[in-house]
C-alpha cells in the first residue's frame, strides 16, 4: 500500500526587519523637504522704518493683523485687512477681537495685544478706523511693526 504524502504548503513571509529604517528615512525626507510658510504672501507689505524699537516678550498675548494691498489683482487695489490667513472687512474687526480673546486664558483676556503690520503706504484714515474699532472692542494695547532704520554716522 502506498501512502499518499501531503504536500506541505510553503508559507511566504515578508521580512519587516528593515521597516523602521524605511519609515525613518521617509520621515526625515518629508521633514527636510517641507516648506514652512512664515509670512502671509497674499499682501504686499513694506513696513515703515523706525529709530526706536521695543519688543514684547509676551508672545501668547500678541495677535497679528496685516494691512496691505493684495498681490492678487482680482481682490482689488485698495488695502485690505488680513488676520490668521483670511481677509476681513473693517466691520468684522470687533468680531475678530472677540474670537482672539476667547482663545486666551481667562486671566489674560484683558491683556491681549494687537500687533498691526501695515504697509508704509496705507493711509492713516484706515489705521484710525481700525484703532476706533479696537477701542470699542476694549483691545487697547496696540503695537505697530516696523523695521529698524539704519542711520548713517558722520
Amino acid at each position: 500500500m502506498s501512502r499518499i504524502r501531503k504536500k506541505s504548503k510553503a508559507i511566504a513571509e515578508i521580512s519587516t526587519a528593515s521597516m523602521p529604517d524605511i519609515v525613518f528615512l521617509l520621515l526625515f525626507f518629508f521633514m527636510v523637504s517641507a516648506v514652512i510658510k512664515t509670512e502671509d504672501e497674499e499682501l504686499k507689505i513694506k513696513v515703515p522704518a523706525a529709530t526706536q524699537l521695543t519688543k514684547s516678550d509676551q508672545k501668547i498675548l500678541i495677535k497679528e493683523m496685516r494691512i496691505g494691498v493684495p498681490i492678487d489683482a482680482g481682490l482689488g487695489t485698495e488695502p485690505i485687512i488680513s488676520v490668521s490667513g483670511r481677509f476681513i472687512h473693517l466691520d468684522q474687526v470687533a468680531q475678530w477681537v472677540e474670537q482672539e480673546k476667547a482663545s486666551l486664558p481667562e486671566s489674560l483676556k484683558d491683556q491681549m495685544i494687537v500687533l498691526i503690520k501695515a504697509d508704509e503706504m496705507v493711509k492713516m484714515g484706515l489705521i484710525a478706523d481700525i484703532q476706533q474699532k479696537l477701542r470699542k472692542s476694549n483691545a487697547r494695547k496696540v503695537l505697530y511693526r516696523s523695521s529698524e532704520k539704519l542711520t548713517a554716522q558722520l
